[in-house]
């Protein structure tokens, strides 16, 4: 009986011996292995964040390796993010603090950002930390654009191009539209806008403008409509306009909207073809000579005169006693010809 006591005490001392032995190990392991970054947690929790109060977490940095821990740098991944080291060399069991603060202008609802920490751990050269939270939301305006670019392409001199843009009001409070201001070329499509104007909360207003190209120099235009307005977070917001001005071309077009079409006894009927001709320029242009490549096709106007934008209808005709001349077995083919006029400026400078 009492040895059987004996032995149980016995193996009670070598089981609890050889755990210490196992500890022991372990830590001399670690304090002569290379450096090791262990950190108190993965995510800092800043929890219900004000909105204009800065909130900060304080992390523990630990060295568990056997050589010294060397913290190259911090590095965060937003400009609301700033950091606090306060040792960038641990020795063998040494901690420090970190501590990441964040700055909540301009955010709100559930934020989560990152912190890389580099050091001279082989095994975890980066290590990532979060910050987590919720910013409290402050009720305000919040102006929103459909669109921030007006990118009217390709215009020649002379030329206008339309543009609307829809401004809500995503916010909790009235937003005020308190002053618009265009450049010399931009006018707006309606009635003047008065302002200011105030949009209640989801309330939409339309604004359109035209870009006059008149008195505006050839070549790349780049200018910029700015709003002010009483969001707190963008109280100036700009659309920006983007183009490129050409010199006009004083320029007509011709388009063919019936070809002649001769059927049934030829002695017995006439034959019509019209065109639609149009002036493109903003000139007008007189004297435009209608006639063909051959005489027995003859134009019944003359001689006719154009507006700007303005189409014309021009009928080209052959005539019953010509139409029993030709050879009808085959294909025609013969030509229009119109001669345009173009406005010509002299100037003098006479002594």
């Amino acid at each position: 009986m009492i040895r059987n006591r004996f032995v149980i005490i016995v193996s009670i001392i070598l089981i609890i011996l050889l755990g210490i032995g196992f500890l022991i190990s372990r830590i001399t392991n670690k304090l002569t292995g290379p450096p090791v970054l262990a950190v108190s947690e993965e995510v800092g929790d800043l929890g219900i964040i004000q909105a204009d109060q800065p909130q900060a977490h304080i992390f523990t940095l630990k060295n568990e390796g056997g050589e010294t821990l060397i913290i190259e740098r911090v590095q965060t991944s937003c400009g609301c993010t700033a950091t606090v080291l306060s040792d960038k060399k641990l020795q063998p069991g040494e901690t420090t603090e970190l501590e990441v603060s964040f700055n909540p202008k301009g955010y709100q609802g559930d934020i989560s950002h990152s912190v890389y920490i580099y050091s001279n751990d082989p095994e975890n050269h980066r290590r990532k930390l979060v910050i987590k939270g919720t910013v409290e939301v402050i009720p305000a305006p919040k102006i929103h654009l459909s669109t921030n670019q007006w990118d009217f392409g390709l215009l020649s001199s002379g030329d206008t191009s339309s543009f609307s843009v829809l401004i809500t009001n995503e916010g909790q409070l009235d937003l005020d539209i308190e002053d618009i201001a265009l450049p010399e070329q931009v006018f707006y499509q309606q009635d003047e806008l008065e302002l200011p104007v105030s949009l209640a909360p989801e309330e939409e207003l339309e604004v359109k403008f035209v870009y006059d190209t008149e008195r505006q120099a050839l070549g790349v235009v780049r200018e910029y409509i700015r709003l002010t307005n009483n969001d707190p977070d963008h109280k100036n917001i700009t659309i920006r306009i983007e183009g490129y001005i050409k010199e006009r071309e004083e320029t007509i077009t011709i388009r063919p909207l019936q070809g002649f079409t001769i059927t049934g006894e030829k002695d017995y009927q006439i034959s019509d073809a019209k065109f639609l001709i149009s002036n493109n320029s903003h000139n007008t242009l007189k004297g435009i000579i209608a006639g063909s490549s051959q005489d027995y096709i003859t134009p019944l106007i003359k001689e006719l005169n154009l507006s700007p934008g303005e189409e014309k209808e021009i009928t080209l005709r052959i005539e019953q006693q010509n139409l029993a001349k030709l050879d009808l077995n085959e294909i025609i083919r013969e030509y229009i010809y119109f001669r345009v006029p173009i406005p010509l400026e002299i100037g003098f400078d006479l002594p």
